[in-house]
């Protein structure tokens, strides 16, 4: 196999799990979270805009979406984890 094949192979499993608008959620929360930099407590931003996101998509289009959450939770995580990084050691 390969290397052009094995690229597109492994870009049409990234794209159907992990697809544009779920990327978007994850690095929306991400970037939300590192205005902390800035002043600490901002670190809630990306899980409060997350939640508040999917509370307005619930009201306007009336359905909760677990995937836009878990990967905004997980964009949320990983900020922290590279606040943690950049504050503590």
């Amino acid at each position: 196999m390969n290397i052009k094949t094995l690229y597109k192979k492994l870009t049409g499993r990234v794209m159907h799990y992990l697809r544009a608008d779920l990327q978007l959620h994850f690095l929306w929360s991400f970037f939300l979270t590192m205005f902390a930099i800035f002043w600490l407590p901002l670190v809630w931003l990306g899980i409060i805009g997350t939640i508040i996101k999917e509370g307005l998509d619930l009201w306007s289009k009336g359905h909760w979406s677990w995937d836009d959450f878990w990967c905004g939770l997980a964009g949320w995580i990983c900020g922290i984890i590279f606040l943690s990084e950049l504050f503590w050691y």
